[in-house]
């Protein structure tokens, strides 16, 4: 039955996305970082330390660093671990997919190696950049998350972010652009 539900949404819907958007603002509640029993360190990043990596996924991320983003990595001894960036101003227009006002940037893009999931690794990532990107001066970030992608969801969760939105896409007809619909908060910055 949940198949032909869902061949049946495809036929009336077109191709379909369905994302939460999370988010997490300067000041409030801070939370106290997730406890781990594996030694984890945290630093700011630049592509060319992801280049140099010894894992290809985390080199494979390298190319999401650059002007206009801030990238992190977890290290597990020497071995970066996880990565994440933030994409904010120009850069971020690329993906406009939630508009961001002055202050603030976008999370597109996180992963843990799969050796090290289940680790608190993400969440870990997702606290301690959060907390660097509030003492350069940003004053709220958001994240889109695919819909049943439970571990993400936890992490951010975890990591003290709440959702804010849901943002539904789908292409009735292959038109040229989806239709996109949005409930829950309204952005701040403006589609371009």
């Amino acid at each position: 039955m949940k198949a032909f539900a869902k061949k049946l949404a495809h036929a009336l819907l077109g191709e379909y996305a369905a994302y939460y958007i999370y988010a997490r603002a300067a000041g409030g509640e801070v939370k106290t970082p997730a406890t781990t029993t594996q030694p984890f360190r945290f630093a700011q990043v630049d592509a060319s330390l992801l280049y140099a990596s010894h894992d290809a996924l985390i080199r494979e991320q390298a190319d999401y660093a650059g002007q206009e983003a801030n990238a992190y990595a977890c290290f597990a001894d020497d071995r970066i671990v996880g990565v994440c960036f933030y994409w904010f101003g120009q850069r971020y227009l690329q993906r406009n997919f939630w508009p961001l006002a002055n202050g603030e940037a976008k999370l597109v893009q996180i992963i843990a190696l799969p050796d090290m999931r289940g680790r608190g690794v993400a969440t870990q990532l997702i606290e301690w950049s959060w907390r660097e990107m509030m003492q350069q001066g940003f004053q709220k970030t958001y994240a889109r998350i695919w819909h049943s992608n439970t571990p993400s969801l936890r992490a951010f969760e975890r990591a003290g972010w709440a959702r804010v939105a849901l943002v539904l896409e789908i292409n009735p007809f292959k038109r040229s652009r989806p239709i996109r619909l949005r409930f829950g908060a309204k952005p701040a910055g403006k589609f371009v």
